[in-house]
């Protein structure tokens, strides 16, 4: 019985290893992250997610946008809706303006994410809106000490 729950346990709550720098310096090459959850992301939780370009990959980013929002980046500044919001994250994001990425707000079961190495990152900007299907899980945060 013990068996059958610990396979359950790591079957609900896989284990995945960091591969690229787009999460560096919170998450480094490698490092084994753990899903902590699977309820509907909040903003600036990191996910484990297929991106959806590519449904057979797996890419760890941050939640930044969500369902009912419009996210901009002016002079290294988060808004959403218009609202500045403090995104202690990243140190470089490139601006952006939403509508360069959707015409209107981010649909109910939709996410927008980021990696935290913005200048690198393969997220949102590139490939556009998540679903919420395709977010297996919220992960715990990694290098908060380095």
């Amino acid at each position: 019985m013990f068996f059958g729950l610990f396979r359950g346990y790591h079957w609900m709550y896989p284990k995945y290893f960091v591969s690229g720098e787009s999460m560096n310096p919170t998450f480094w090459e490698q490092e084994v992250v753990q899903v902590k959850a699977h309820h509907q992301p909040e903003r600036f939780d990191v996910v484990v997610m297929h991106p959806p370009n590519d449904p057979d990959a797996l890419y760890l980013k941050r939640v930044v946008g969500l369902p009912g929002e419009r996210i901009d980046y002016q002079n290294g500044q988060l808004f959403v809706n218009s609202k500045p919001v403090t995104d202690e994250f990243a140190e470089q994001t490139e601006d952006f303006v939403w509508e360069q990425i959707n015409n209107g707000l981010i649909s109910k079961d939709y996410y927008f994410v980021l990696g935290d190495n913005r200048m690198i990152s393969k997220d949102s900007r590139i490939f556009g809106l998540v679903p919420e299907k395709q977010i297996l899980g919220i992960v715990t945060e990694g290098n908060k000490d380095k």
